[in-house]
């Protein structure tokens, strides 16, 4: 069994360095030890970067892109990329876009701690990554990742992931979708999973042109829209918007004269609150039920390939509609 390992630096790859935690390259070889005695394994290593993945732009996501086609093209059974977890869900949900059809699993890994850490959770993701390649459960884009206090690693759909919760390294996906579990065999969760035609290939652009906008108590919406080429709005949980702001109001309306779409995420099916009465008036697109951060890649990719972002956000590129 040949699986490739592309290094991209995180958290899994480092180590403390002065007080703080810094990549250290050397580290993440040490992943490998496990399976040094397994004859039936053979790794072929690459690095096309290595960064602490808070600093994750444009560049990085276009040349993991490219090294993931070549490993793509060659005879592997499986490719894991081990990447830091503060952008974990952004890197695989735009994967997952472009790769979701590969004929071979590509899965994510990460950890909570550097490896030199006894409480790091790296070794198990690893390790069920390796395992899930073996039992060739499927194909497609996945993240192999095992929460704090819990027995069992969970292999995630991408873009089914939320964002960490404040101060907790920990991975949850919307409505508990996960694909399988793992504590020493796979079990399966989501018999539903299906590999969508995906966009291919993307030159993300280095800036991508989306004003993300938080709702939180206070906001003053007089922001400047220069370069904006759309609106992205996370609701409170309920897919609600302070729409008695008139600064909100007057945000609404600009973007409407400059035409410049603004949508709206975490909306379900079911019925409303007063407050979203306005939505068409103010021109508001709510999206279809999926996570901000599989809203947020896709929009991004709408933007670098010049597409109709409207008519591109209604689209299942892969899974990211609920």
């Amino acid at each position: 069994m040949k699986i490739a390992v592309i290094f991209t630096g995180g958290t899994i790859g480092s180590c403390i360095k002065d007080d703080f935690i810094g990549v250290d390259n050397k580290m993440q070889y040490v992943l490998l030890k496990e399976f040094e005695n397994d004859s039936d394994i053979e790794f072929s290593i690459s690095s096309p970067y290595s960064i602490l993945s808070e600093n994750l732009s444009a560049n990085e996501l276009n040349l993991l892109q490219k090294e993931i086609a070549e490993k793509l093209a060659g005879n592997y059974d499986g490719i894991i990329v081990t990447h830091g977890t503060d952008t974990l869900q952004y890197t695989s949900t735009a994967m997952e876009y472009i790769f979701g059809d590969a004929e071979i699993p590509v899965v994510f890994v990460s950890a909570n701690y550097p490896l030199d850490n006894e409480n790091s959770n790296g070794f198990a993701n690893f390790k069920a990554a390796v395992e899930f390649i073996r039992a060739k459960i499927s194909k497609g884009v996945f993240v192999s990742y095992k929460n704090q206090n819990k027995l069992h690693t969970t292999i995630h759909i991408p873009s089914h992931i939320f964002q960490h919760n404040e101060c907790d390294a920990n991975i949850y996906s919307i409505d508990n979708s996960v694909f399988a579990t793992y504590n020493g065999h796979f079990t399966l969760k989501n018999a539903e999973y299906k590999i969508h035609k995906t966009v291919k290939s993307v030159e993300f652009k280095e800036h991508s042109g989306i004003l993300v906008i938080s709702s939180v108590p206070g906001q003053d919406y007089s922001f400047s829209l220069e370069d904006v080429r759309a609106i992205l709005i996370k609701s409170y949980h309920s897919a609600t918007l302070n729409t008695s702001s008139k600064s909100f109001v007057s945000l609404c309306k600009t973007a409407s004269e400059k035409n410049i779409p603004v949508f709206v995420t975490g909306t379900k099916n079911g019925a409303g609150y007063e407050s979203t009465r306005i939505y068409n008036e103010l021109n508001i697109i709510p999206l279809p039920y999926s996570t901000f951060i599989s809203a947020y890649v896709k929009m991004w990719i709408a933007i670098s390939k010049n597409d109709d972002i409207k008519e591109f956000m209604k689209k299942q590129i892969a899974n990211e509609i609920i």
